[in-house]
């Protein structure tokens, strides 16, 4: 399970880099379409990274 939440965290980091691309090295913020794409891709990059540090956590203090 926890390997699941491990690729799920590393997709939505590479989510938050293609939107930082985006918003840094090409001109697609000037138009609609660019702002949506650009604020999914962040949004949803930064929804699935959250889950695992929690995880990882929760499995700490069950070893502890």
């Amino acid at each position: 399970m926890i390997k699941f939440f491990l690729y799920l965290h590393l997709a939505g980091l590479c989510l938050i880099g293609v939107g930082l691309y985006m918003l840094l090295m090409t001109d697609a913020s000037a138009q609609v379409s660019g702002m949506v794409a650009l604020s999914s891709a962040l949004g949803l990059g930064g929804v699935m990274i959250s889950p695992y540090p929690v995880i990882k956590a929760i499995e700490w203090m069950k070893r502890q």
